[in-house]
């Protein structure tokens, strides 16, 4: 994707919204349904970007709430994704319709139409990490194991101090065979969390499934160790943020 359309792609997330808010006929019913929102009056909410939604049907930013919607709550999966890919379209520029379409599909449980619409959402947001972490996560669960190691990989480059994304990677990593990398995020997970027991345990259990029985062994004894101190001193040994000079 070229750079033109990367800008394009940002601008119809952010600034197409107020215009269209400014112009569309069933403005007045949209900002009800955000007034009920913060109200916390979610049916009211629903039924007002629904007026809004029929009053200006080629208006996106009521779908968009109205799918919104349906990810918080859970309920009326089905029928918003496919509203919503009825109204914008599987082509669309705008980012946030394919994150929604993705966790709609999550929802219902279509991972293949999950991972593609993240993908789509990747496309148009190449430097959003936590789309390429939702990403692998499907496509890990899909037995892509590759594929997901390629996007964790890439999430870990940008937040190398985030030990759970360090076991996630490994876990793809040792899928596809690639045991020493794993390891050596399995050991960076144990650096980033001094003292605690979680990564101790998954690196022992890695070496079980490699059958290195006596450092595994090592590991666990270690790990129990671990566990049996006081929970105050385990919060003690925290590790410092990073300076900021």
């Amino acid at each position: 994707m070229n750079l033109r359309r990367t800008v394009v792609s940002i601008l119809a997330a952010t600034l197409l919204p107020s215009t269209a808010l400014a112009q569309a006929p069933g403005r007045d019913a949209f900002a009800r349904g955000q007034a009920s929102l913060e109200a916390g009056d979610a049916a009211a909410a629903r039924a007002a970007f629904e007026e809004a939604a029929a009053a200006s049907r080629g208006w996106l930013l009521p779908r968009l709430e109205l799918a919104e919607l349906a990810v918080q709550r859970r309920e009326r999966l089905a029928e918003e994704r496919a509203a919503l890919l009825e109204a914008a379209g599987a082509d669309s520029d705008v980012p946030r319709v394919h994150r929604l379409l993705a966790e709609l599909a999550e929802l219902q449980g279509d991972d293949a139409a999950a991972a593609e619409s993240w993908g789509a959402a990747i496309e148009r947001m190449p430097y959003d990490h936590d789309l390429k972490q939702r990403r692998a996560a499907v496509l890990f669960r899909l037995g892509r194991f590759g594929e997901a190691a390629t996007d964790w990989e890439r999430v870990v480059r940008a937040r190398p101090d985030e030990p759970h994304l360090r076991a996630q990677l490994a876990d793809a990593l040792e899928q596809v065979g690639r045991h020493e990398d794993a390891r050596t995020h399995l050991d960076a997970a144990i650096r980033l969390l001094p003292g605690r027991e979680a990564p101790v345990r998954r690196l022992a259990r890695f070496l079980e499934r490699r059958g290195e029985k006596r450092e595994a062994a090592a590991l666990h004894a270690q790990a129990d160790r671990l566990r049996a101190r006081p929970q105050q001193q385990q919060r003690n040994l925290r590790p410092l943020l990073p300076s900021k000079r």
